[in-house]
């Protein structure tokens, strides 16, 4: 077994389980040596949210050391707040705009492919809770810390809670086993049907319940009410919950991942028995380990900053962390995924309790479950980043400058200081209205106001110019609309990676069958996960021209104007509508339109309607749209040897179908016509093959 600089129980697999001590000591080289990451990230916090060292809540300066007096303008400047905030609404609204489809990787999948793409449409507005939110998070944490990290994984576990049950609701359900309660002679099979009721009702419980119903009339029993088997897609914050080692390149082939989260004693207690943690280690941890922190609270970790100043000393909080490594067999060198679930201050000290609370293999996995996104690929190492507040920091502190010299300004102006002979009274510091002695007047009188300078206004406004350059948001600027779709394609493909591996969660652990309902489709529809070896290209596509209605209209205008030339009908209309519909509005398009089949068959409903009340002295209009199919349809109704023969009869009924047809046949004159506008006469045409484009077309 070759040597190295990691522990061999970092590398192989053994018989043994996992060595927790190991675990514990990478977990916390890792911690430490990210404080540099650790750090900027702190950094980057503070510069969004304005804070400095110093800063008072009337954004006075005070303290000894105040610069230009006691009480000038410290006011904030959020250049950088802004810019993050502009681009974490236009990746929310590109997710919700975006359209999810699957494209098969293989021929046989092409007639799985839209049910799948309608699946994780469905997947990510309601079956994986809060996705939304997450995403949400997510995108601040790539913006503010230049890594956006997201767990995908599977839960399933059920909630119990304890309900009271009296013995006259049993008497009235089952007579029988009242009688038998009261009657106390054999308490072991009374317990076992109760359990063929109570699903979750333990053997001791049982009796529990048995003493209570024969003395109060009434007991306690847990039952069921929900059952949780879904995604869970969390993101995670790069700096305090998911560790990767600091020399990381690519996060799927690190040795190993740490991922911390705090948990309540409740929470514990629920993971022994929805997820098989060890009882006895549940108990030592939240018996000894309450409250216990192994990261310092300077490092720079989430827990350092403000926005959980609430859990800064988590008292009735337990730091659990889950230890993800990839392992190898020795005797065939099989890899697979293991997680193991430790604390880090309990290595494994006490014989009677194990030092890890789970050890089990993510069978089927090859990969962590974790999805890794950074800003820029400007450095090979993961933790290698630059960040948002990075680049605008100087800008907002130019912009806070100039901000406070014309607040200050402006105090001078409305309350210059007075200057006084010397000792008439005693001297005070300048500012508005301060009182400055001096030697050669005798009299009083106000100081000269410092001039107001229209460059500081400039100055700001080439400030605040240079950041929306910088962020891809000067319209001004041509290169803004690359750079916007550069940093929304970052978001949307870490979105598009997490779904996929939420969708391959499903196919290895989630029900054979869902039923599941699309907007614009009445009925639920069913969806077979199918083999977990099935693959699909999920693609998420969002244009931020989409953002602007005028280049929007444009692209829509020019897309149109090439269908004349599309003399091989190697357009599909039915597609195109489908894209052009998406693009305008995906909510609406969800709900409008339907699968051409589904369209075609109600074309030919309401078409076989309309004829029979045409039938029955029932005069009706033309429908809105479908009038090559109801054309069709009325010549194959009109030919039937009945209906011909009633034409020629029944003067009135040939009047009804004929204004009737004449109403479908008027509509495609007028799309003919729209066509005849635009380029003056009639479609060149050769019998009835068009030639219209055989000069414009190579």
């Amino acid at each position: 077994m070759p040597k190295s600089d990691q522990s061999e129980s970092l590398v192989y697999f053994s018989e043994k389980g996992p060595d927790v001590p190991e675990l514990c000591t990478a977990y916390t080289e890792t911690v430490n040596n990210l404080s540099d990451y650790f750090g900027q990230c702190r950094n980057s916090y503070n510069e969004r949210r304005n804070e400095w060292p110093g800063k008072q809540d009337d954004l006075r300066k005070g303290g000894a050391n105040a610069f230009p007096w006691k009480g000038a303008s410290d006011t904030e400047a959020h250049v950088i707040s802004e810019r993050i905030d502009t681009y974490v609404s236009l990746c929310m609204t590109a997710l919700t705009r975006a359209n999810i489809r699957a494209y098969p990787v293989e021929a046989g999948d092409m007639a799985q492919a839209k049910v799948v793409s309608s699946f994780l449409k469905w997947m990510t507005a309601h079956y994986i809770p809060r996705f939304q939110q997450e995403m949400e998070q997510g995108a601040n944490h790539l913006f503010e810390r230049g890594l956006m990290v997201t767990y995908v994984g599977w839960e399933r576990y059920e909630s119990s809670y304890l309900q009271s049950i009296t013995l006259q609701e049993i008497a009235d359900a089952s007579p029988d086993l009242a009688r038998l309660i009261l009657e106390g002679t054999n308490d072991d099979q009374i317990v076992v049907l109760l359990q063929g009721i109570y699903e979750n009702l333990t053997t001791k419980r049982g009796r529990k319940a048995l003493n209570q119903l024969r003395k109060k009339g009434a007991a306690e029993i847990p039952v069921t009410r929900r059952k949780i088997d879904r995604p869970c897609v969390k993101a995670c914050s790069p700096d305090g919950e998911v560790f990767f080692p600091p020399y990381c390149m690519d996060p799927q082939k690190a040795p190993y991942v740490f991922y911390k989260t705090l948990m309540t004693a409740q929470e514990i207690e629920t993971k022994v028995v929805s997820e098989g943690w060890d009882r006895a280690w549940a108990d030592y941890v939240i018996e000894n380990c309450k409250g216990v922190q192994t990261l310092p609270m300077g490092s720079g970790n989430v827990m350092a900053r403000r926005e959980i100043v609430g859990v800064e000393n988590p008292q009735d909080l337990y730091e659990i962390v889950r230890g993800y490594q990839r392992l190898i067999d020795m005797e065939d060198g099989g890899q697979g995924i293991y997680c193991t679930v430790f604390h880090p201050n309990y290595s494994g000290t006490k014989e009677d309790v194990p030092a890890y609370a789970k050890f089990e293999l993510l069978n089927g996995f090859e990969d962590y479950p974790f999805v890794v996104t950074r800003l820029a690929e400007d450095d090979k190492r993961m933790y290698d980043v630059i960040t948002i507040p990075e680049k605008l920091r100087g800008l907002q502190w130019q912009v806070k400058v100039e901000r406070d010299s014309r607040v200050d300004r402006n105090g001078l102006a409305t309350v210059p200081p007075l200057l006084h002979p010397v000792g008439k009274p005693p001297s005070g510091e300048w500012a508005p209205g301060g009182r400055i002695g001096r030697t050669r007047r005798e009299d009083f009188e106000f100081a000269p106001t410092p001039q107001f300078n229209p460059g500081s206004v400039e100055m700001e406004q080439t400030m605040l110019k240079a950041a929306d350059q910088i962020m891809g948001l000067d319209v001004e600027n041509p290169l803004s609309t690359a750079k916007r779709q550069f940093y929304l394609d970052k978001f949307l493909s870490h979105v598009q990676d997490a779904i996929k591996a939420a969708f391959k969660a499903f196919q290895r652990f989630g029900p054979d069958e869902v039923f599941f309902t699309v907007t614009g489709v009445a009925d639920p529809q069913k969806f077979q996960k199918g083999s977990p070896d099935e693959d699909f290209n999920l693609r998420i596509s969002f244009d931020v021209q989409n953002f602007d209605p005028e280049a929007d209209d444009k692209g829509v205008e020019q897309f149109l104007q090439i269908l004349p030339y599309d003399k091989n009908g190697r357009i599909n209309i039915d597609t195109l509508v489908e894209a052009l519909a998406y693009r305008i509005d995906p909510v609406l398009a969800d709900a409008m339109l339907q699968p051409v089949e589904v369209a075609q068959q109600k074309v030919l409903k309401d078409v076989t309607d309309d004829l029979t009340k045409i039938s029955s002295a029932i005069e009706v209009g033309a429908r809105p749209n479908g009038a090559q199919i109801a054309m069709q349809l009325i010549q194959q109704y009109a030919s039937q040897p009945d209906v011909a023969q009633r034409l020629q009869t029944d003067n009135a009924f040939a009047q009804r179908l004929q204004k009737y047809s004449a109403q479908y046949e008027q509509q495609i004159v007028q799309a003919q016509n729209a066509e005849i506008g635009r380029i003056g006469t009639a479609p060149a045409a050769m019998g009835s093959a068009t030639t219209q484009t055989a000069n414009t077309v190579n």
